[in-house]
């Protein structure tokens, strides 16, 4: 066979094969049509008719290759059609390219969260000023993505448009946002302003016997080291977050699903952020479920958007921890202890003990020698006990003090009274030390770290990651646990 008979059959062939070759499948919709049905006339090329609604004269045929449907519009006028340029809803309009343009830029985000921010406090003097500044940025970026050559009343229409889709994404905004019958999103609860001063000098015996324990498990240096932590490499960091986030997702599906609500393992802190954070994780997994519903009912298109909104709560998640990082407060100058956990145990006359832990972080100040609480507010607030920044300098001072006297650099210390270093053992009852009058300020430090190791554990900003497994568990250990609980030294804490 020569090569012009051989090209000859392959043409033959591959047009055998086209002419045999099935047509797309129409939905079930479109094939159910029903003469007197109102639908939309869309096809695929600009038309007079384009976009008109009319009535179905007679249906599509089963069996059809190419199934076509009659149509009346509205001057009377009929028209036979492909049934695959006919809709039951209106065709969507063509995004304009400047507005895709503009949704791109990160000013964008900027004007729908000020839109919000305006809506949202709609009526009260911060509003109008709010209002007033997107629309000049929108004003600026319509500016920007108008096309070459626009005159002023195209760049007005164009600003216009810009407006309004902002306007459109800010009200959807504030309604995924959580509120009740129609009130709007919550206000996002701040860290509570401490409502109580420390009652020192009205102590029990038990009360002044912790603080004289949590005074010795300070100065012995008793917190989690976060050695291991410190030390991971960044696959391993990123893995460990990874897990986290599986696990709030997990979290998150045993609440919608499970008979009671899961409690949340985060901080509890009150930054906005922490709430946007949960928002995001939340909704991203109700998109994820209805995307797998629809993926089973055979919905692929709708399945891919709800995949996409999905892809956009993840990047509003990374988004807002990213934030949330440059927001937190750092201390270059490092930390003056080797954990910021800080771990107390009660030996009960029993033979039993009670595990206590709190987040203290002492950190060096930012002159490089001096010390500062880093979470002095978060202990205050979560023990609502004021103690100003007088009472946590008081403790700074007072443990740079015992430290000079433990390492010899100052005399007057005696070595074996660290039971005893607030309250001394007068008459068979606890005495305040003289010694204690030269940092007023330091029983109110010390009584909000009791106050903050009685706070129930979940309420704490401390992950269970972080306590090690060689140790024990915050509450009551009874003395016949297994593995000797009760006899485990303080010292390895």
């Amino acid at each position: 066979m020569s090569w012009k008979a051989r090209l000859d059959e392959e043409q033959r062939l591959a047009e055998h094969r086209a002419a045999r070759k099935p047509g797309k499948a129409l939905p079930h919709s479109l094939l159910s049509l029903k003469p007197g049905e109102l639908v939309y006339y869309r096809p695929t090329r600009s038309h007079p008719r384009a976009g008109s609604r009319a009535v179905v004269v007679r249906g599509p045929r089963s069996g059809v290759r190419a199934p076509s449907v009659r149509l009346r519009f509205p001057d009377g006028a009929e028209q036979t059609v492909p049934a695959r340029h006919v809709g039951r809803t209106p065709a969507q309009p063509e995004t304009p390219p400047y507005l895709t343009d503009a949704r791109s830029r990160p000013v964008w985000k900027r004007i729908v969260k000020m839109l919000a921010s305006a809506a949202q406090q709609d009526g009260q003097p911060g509003a109008e000023p709010l209002r007033w500044d997107a629309e000049e940025r929108v004003r600026q970026l319509a500016g920007t993505v108008a096309p070459r050559g626009s005159d002023v009343t195209r760049k007005a229409d164009i600003t216009r448009v810009l407006l309004e889709a902002a306007g459109a994404e800010a009200v959807a905004a504030a309604a995924q946002q959580a509120g009740r019958g129609g009130r709007g999103p919550v206000a996002t609860p701040h860290l509570p302003v401490p409502t109580q001063e420390a009652e020192v000098g009205r102590l029990t015996q038990e009360q002044r016997a912790m603080i004289n324990n949590i005074a010795r498990c300070i100065h012995r240096r008793y917190f989690l080291s976060d050695k291991e932590v410190r030390d991971l490499s960044e696959g391993e960091r990123e893995q460990a977050k990874i897990h986290g986030v599986l696990r709030q997702i997990i979290g998150v599906g045993e609440s919608e699903l499970g008979p009671m609500a899961v409690k949340s393992g985060g901080s509890g802190k009150g930054h906005r952020l922490h709430g946007e954070l949960a928002d995001a994780l939340t909704r991203s997994y109700a998109l994820a479920l209805e995307a797998c519903q629809m993926l089973i009912a055979g919905r692929d298109d709708h399945a891919l958007t709800l995949a996409l909104q999905v892809q956009e709560q993840r990047l509003q998640y990374v988004t807002v921890g990213r934030e949330l990082e440059r927001a937190r407060v750092k201390h270059f100058t490092g930390r003056y202890f080797h954990g910021d956990v800080l771990s107390v145990r009660v030996v009960d006359e029993d033979g039993g003990m009670t595990q206590y832990y709190a987040r203290l972080t002492i950190v060096y100040g930012e002159d490089g020698h001096s010390l500062v609480v880093a979470n002095a507010a978060e202990l205050e607030a979560l023990t609502g006990t004021r103690v100003g920044p007088g009472g946590w300098a008081d403790l700074c001072r007072w443990i740079e003090d015992l430290s000079d006297r433990a390492g010899g650099r100052k005399p007057g210390r005696r070595q074996d009274d660290d039971e005893h270093l607030i309250y001394r053992d007068h008459d068979d009852h606890l005495e305040l030390r003289e010694s204690v009058g030269r940092f007023p300020g330091l029983l109110r430090a010390l009584e909000c770290v009791r106050r903050a190791l009685l706070v129930e554990h979940p309420l704490k900003d401390i992950p269970a990651g972080e306590i090690p497994p060689n140790h024990p568990q915050p509450g009551y250990h009874p003395p016949t646990l297994p593995g000797g609980l009760d006899r485990v030294s303080p010292e390895t804490a």
